[in-house]
């Protein structure tokens, strides 16, 4: 089974389950290539977001279960070490309640193996079906909590209704995640480079001709930064964290098939972006 199945099918199941259809929005790489048709990365881990928390996490670990068992079987595969856990897992007295989601981890194995194996569990995990160069066994599913959800794209695939963000959503929620990295952040914790979203941002903009400056568009950074209590005035030291997201540029160089300019380039781009929106009141 190749990658883009086996996301077409986690994407297809978490819409299947109507309580799922009316919680979850798709987005991240994979409402770019599969929503969006721009084929920006090959990520194997489906992120979704939702406006609220759910309240029965039992009955949300179950129905995700079942949901995903029905979608792979239908492939003629089997679900197994399935988990579904808080993400982070333990969190300080002091951490708000919108911060953090959940995860879902679980494995595949052809059925027919699955029938030879299923009494002995250190087989059918070396069994498992493996994607990529690194041979990664384990799906996951990230769900973030307390989103903008408000602008979902309705679209169909397979037949299935899904909700996805639009493109100006995701590029605002790039920009925030940039500024998440900044020492600023008060919940930053460790920070992460992320030159990937530097390029998708360019990329959105440039083959999508996403007007990012519109006004329709600039009443949502409001909104979506406010979801995590990200301040606006942060966009403006982005400038700063250059040197801080450039070692995370050759792992954009390794996924991206296609001829690219230099890491700086990407960031002037950036840099230029977020001085027009200043310059427009987003500040």
């Amino acid at each position: 089974m190749d990658i883009r199945r086996i996301r077409e099918l986690v994407i297809i199941a978490m819409f299947a389950d109507d309580e799922l259809m009316e919680t979850l929005v798709l987005k991240g790489g994979n409402a770019l290539d599969i929503a969006h048709n721009m084929n920006l990365r090959a990520s194997i881990d489906v992120d979704f977001s939702m406006s609220g928390d759910f309240e029965d996490l039992e009955l949300i670990r179950l129905k995700i279960e079942r949901s995903l068992s029905e979608r792979f079987d239908s492939d003629g595969y089997q679900v197994f070490d399935y988990k579904f856990q808080r993400k982070p897992r333990q969190t300080k007295e002091e951490t708000p309640f919108f911060w953090g989601g959940y995860e879902v981890e679980f494995k595949i194995i052809e059925q027919d193996k699955y029938s030879r194996f299923q009494l002995d569990i250190a087989n059918l995990r070396r069994n498992a079906t493996t994607i990529g160069s690194q041979q990664q066994r384990t799906f996951k599913i990230d769900i973030s909590k307390y989103e903008y959800c408000d602008l979902k794209e309705e679209i169909e695939l397979d037949d299935f209704i899904i909700y996805v963000y639009t493109l100006p959503m995701i590029v605002i929620e790039k920009l925030r995640a940039l500024c998440q990295q900044l020492p600023e952040y008060p919940l930053r914790g460790k920070g992460r480079a992320r030159a990937r979203d530097v390029f998708d941002i360019y990329s959105i903009i440039t083959e999508k001709f996403v007007d990012i400056t519109s006004t329709e568009n600039l009443e949502l950074f409001k909104p979506i930064f406010l979801a995590k209590e990200v301040p606006l005035n942060l966009l403006s030291l982005i400038k700063e964290q250059r040197e801080f997201h450039r070692p995370d540029w050759s792992a954009v160089e390794q996924s991206v098939s296609t001829p690219l300019e230099s890491f700086d380039f990407y960031y002037d781009f950036l840099e230029e972006l977020i001085d027009k929106l200043k310059s427009l009141g987003i500040k």
